[in-house]
């Protein structure tokens, strides 16, 4: 297969250079190095780069982020560079062995079309230990959030099937959080993907990265969450929908019905109209499903149903194991209901708009 490396690099030093000689003399014959706006200062070392045949310098005049300098090579590559199977993408900054994208590169050959994705052992002791416990927090984040499962949500060691370029050079992001959008793209589109354990190689504490911890993270974490918070969005809607829905007719319907008439006909209709309404905002703008109306429907209502009686079943055992009532029963249900959310969220992402198609 003919592969291809990218490199996105900003204001580089020595390891650079050392790293695209190791390349070439593994015998890579196609290296994308796209400088993200580097300052002048640092021309000499693409100069140097470019000087072999087998590397391509791209060039951004102002700094755009790793993000942007990843979706110009897949551009590049999808314009220009039929003859590719797969690019990998790594550091330029020594982060990354020859020998992990080799093992990279390997199973992707045994695995054709899947996305591989180079994990570190955070367990290692070499691991600085800010990154071992974001790296931790974040992989619960991703599966939480997305269903995405991997020990290690932070790596830039990927191969990248051809086909992948053209979609993912289209992908919002410029910076770090491009490369969550990227394993989210995965998700979304059922793209196979298998990681794979690599070396880990962190020089001088990782001092090198130009990654902001506060200000990346920031924006990876509203990446991964971003449909968390509008499944909070849609449902809070949907409550405001159920309670104006209720109010509108008791005021309709008061004194030309009995009480207990009129509230049980309230309640249905402001519960079906409510839920209808949320069904309709959680598959087109929180989980954007492709899949039939049909097929989803049925299973949100299976869902809603199964929700209802569990949280009946639920409050109704601890309230008795417990011997509770009034204010008590009532947190007992809030508690309930909080969990029996958290949990509607993932089946909803995973079962009632998984998206197949």
């Amino acid at each position: 297969m003919n592969y291809a490396v990218i490199l996105p690099v900003l204001n580089p030093d020595e390891k650079f250079t050392n790293f695209v000689q190791e390349l070439v003399r593994s015998g890579f014959e196609t290296i994308v190095v796209v400088n993200d706006g580097s300052s002048s200062d640092y021309d000499h070392f693409y100069d140097d780069a470019a000087k072999n045949p087998q590397v391509i310098v791209l060039k951004h005049e102002v700094n755009r982020g790793k993000g942007a300098a990843l979706k110009t090579a897949f551009a590049y590559l999808a314009d220009n560079r039929v003859d590719i199977d797969a690019a990998i993408t790594c550091d330029g900054d020594g982060q990354h062995s020859v020998a992990s994208m080799k093992d990279c590169l390997n199973a992707y050959e045994e695995h054709e079309g899947y996305v591989i994705i180079g994990g570190r052992d955070f367990d290692d002791k070499n691991i600085p230990s800010r990154s071992r416990f974001g790296n931790k927090v974040s992989s619960f984040v991703y599966k939480f959030a997305c269903g995405i499962k991997l020990k290690d949500t932070q790596t830039g060691l990927r191969v990248i099937p051809a086909r992948c370029f053209e979609s993912f050079s289209a992908l919002k992001g410029d910076r770090y959080e491009y490369e969550t959008n990227m394993l989210i793209e995965i998700v979304n589109r059922q793209i196979p993907y298998l990681e794979i354990p690599i070396e880990t190689i962190y020089i001088d504490d990782n001092a090198s990265s130009h990654f902001n911890p506060f200000k990346d993270s920031m924006k990876i974490y509203g990446v991964i969450l971003r449909y968390f918070i509008k499944f909070i969005i849609s449902s809070i809607a949907s409550w405001v929908v159920d309670i104006g829905v209720y109010a509108i007719l008791e005021f309709a319907l008061q004194n030309k019905m009995d009480l207990g008439t009129r509230v049980l006909i309230c309640t249905i209709a402001s519960r079906v109209i409510s839920s209808v309404f949320n069904y309709i905002l959680n598959r087109k703008g929180v989980f954007k499903s492709v899949d039939n109306v049909g097929s989803t429907a049925v299973k949100y209502y299976i869902l809603a149903i199964c929700q209802m009686g569990a949280s009946y079943g639920l409050v109704y055992f601890f309230t008795h194991i417990l011997h509770v009532k009034g204010v008590v029963e009532l947190i007992v249900k809030c508690v309930v209901d909080l969990c029996l959310f958290i949990f509607s969220y993932n089946i909803q992402r995973r079962w009632v708009f998984k998206n197949k198609k």
